[in-house]
């Protein structure tokens, strides 16, 4: 049995047709960018993609996600596009989470996890740079990343704050809330060299306590009204549902459907003999087999 089979199989009873999933993970995902409407158009990326002998296929569920293939060419993150800021290396995935939010020009919108970026920048081209969006980092060296990448994206309408996510301030409040928790990352082993690790009760239970902090300070900051989007990279329940359920049952928020047309399962509803609320089956798990992308887990939450 190979390390992979070993570790996901606790997955088997929750994950529909579990060897397809099993492959998926053993091959590479396809490479993607997106076009960054603030410096660019789809027309004009694409034909100089084109140029550089890649083949581009726009995604049929959001256009400026382009999927990209060709043989011995250079990587994607070593062309003129992407240093000037024209396109962003994203995955599949991650866009799903960041649309999921529904950041609109005006917004005053918070993203509590924000290093590298990825979902910062898509955020802030879906406000087309106008309104307010704070970009929380607290590691010094991700945060790094993060300003490097708001500037080269031509992103002007964010602020840099670097709190330790449970301890945001709570003065101001948002209309929208991304909570990008840090996770197990079991969602990005992929590809022939992956080799999971080993993720041990002890640094699951610590992830899970920073979960739950992280998804309170959110929407204890959000805006009667406003919507929060709970994301991860893991398949974890322990990570996803158990964090939410609790939640749910305390703050009365209401889960949202995700309004994302990918396709996805539903939230699990019972794990190892617990029973979470019903409507977390409004949730999304973002499985690779299904879905040519990193496995994601995505909630879209309201605040009365």
């Amino acid at each position: 049995m190979s390390r992979l089979d070993a570790h996901f199989g606790r997955y088997q009873g929750i994950i529909p047709n579990f060897s397809a999933f099993l492959d998926a993970h053993r091959r590479a995902g396809t490479a993607r960018v997106r076009v960054n409407t603030l410096k660019a158009d789809v027309d004009q990326v694409k034909a100089g993609l084109e140029e550089e002998g890649y083949r581009v296929d726009p995604e049929t569920w959001w256009p400026l996600l382009l999927g990209l293939s060709g043989d011995g060419l250079p990587a994607v993150g070593t062309t003129l596009l992407h240093a000037v800021g024209h396109i962003y290396v994203q995955s599949a995935s991650s866009a799903v989470a960041a649309l999921a939010v529904g950041a609109r020009p005006g917004h005053r919108v918070l993203d509590l996890c924000a290093a590298p970026g990825s979902k910062t920048t898509l955020l802030a081209q879906a406000m087309e740079d106008r309104g307010a969006l704070v970009a929380n980092e607290p590691s010094p060296q991700r945060l790094r990343s993060l300003l490097a990448n708001l500037e080269r994206m031509g992103v002007t309408c964010a602020v840099v704050t670097a709190y330790t996510g449970q301890n945001f301030p709570q003065r101001h409040r948002f209309d929208r809330v991304l909570v990008d928790a840090p996770c197990s990352g079991e969602g990005t082993w992929r590809g022939p060299g992956c080799r999971p690790r080993r993720v041990k009760p002890g640094l699951r239970s610590h992830l899970q306590r920073q979960q739950a902090a992280l998804l309170r300070r959110g929407y204890e900051v959000l805006e009667e009204g406003g919507v929060l989007v709970y994301s991860t990279c893991t398949y974890a329940p322990e990570e996803n549902e158990a964090v939410l359920a609790p939640f749910l049952r305390e703050t009365g928020a209401r889960v949202l459907p995700l309004e994302v047309d990918v396709p996805g399962e539903p939230g699990v509803t019972r794990w190892e003999g617990e029973a979470y609320p019903e409507e977390l089956a409004l949730a999304r798990r973002l499985y690779p087999h299904r879905f040519d992308s990193e496995g994601f887990f995505v909630v879209r939450l309201a605040r009365p």
